[in-house]
């Protein structure tokens, strides 16, 4: 058996702490088929830096179509695809914001409640009696007879002051 001196000396060296940051996932949130974009499960929704999108079908809108006043010829304009403001495409597949609520998402954002994961709902729990004597006391039967003004809370801690209403019986 070796012996080896012990040293209760604090360390001298730099102590880094390593540990893993603590992260937020939202349980409803898969992968989906599209790269990039998660699916919200409950919703329907997608998910890709920190907004919601839905995907949509991308129509063809018309512009510059119109009578020509200059040389009276008419003119059909031109189709163009009508991409809403702020879409994003993954592949063939275009996605507007979604701003709405559902089912899991408050106005456009992801509810902190399904943040929670897996996380088993809270249950309210009735709170003890914390002065079970005083209260033992204070809820007492009252004696018969109808009881007026302060005189009615002369009895409930043993005071020997007890008024009641005796007239006209």
């Amino acid at each position: 058996m070796i012996n080896l001196p012990l040293n209760f000396s604090a360390p001298t060296g730099q102590v880094q702490n390593t540990y893993a940051a603590p992260t937020r996932t939202n349980s409803y949130l898969t992968p989906s088929q599209y790269e990039g974009m998660q699916l919200h499960t409950p919703s329907g929704y997608y998910y890709q830096g920190g907004k919601m999108y839905e995907p949509y079908k991308v129509g063809t809108k018309y512009i510059g179509g119109g009578l020509n006043v200059y040389n009276n010829n008419w003119n059909a304009g031109r189709a163009v695809p009508d991409i809403k403001e702020g879409s994003v495409q993954v592949g063939s597949q275009y996605f507007k914001p979604f701003t709405g609520s559902a089912n899991g998402i408050i106005n456009g954002d992801l509810s902190m409640v399904g943040m929670l994961g897996s996380q088993p709902a809270y249950q309210p729990q009735p709170m003890a009696d914390l002065f079970p004597s005083l209260n033992a006391n204070l809820f007492q039967s009252q004696p018969a007879g109808d009881m007026y003004g302060a005189g009615r809370f002369a009895g409930l801690l043993g005071s020997p002051i007890v008024t009641t209403n005796t007239q006209g019986k």
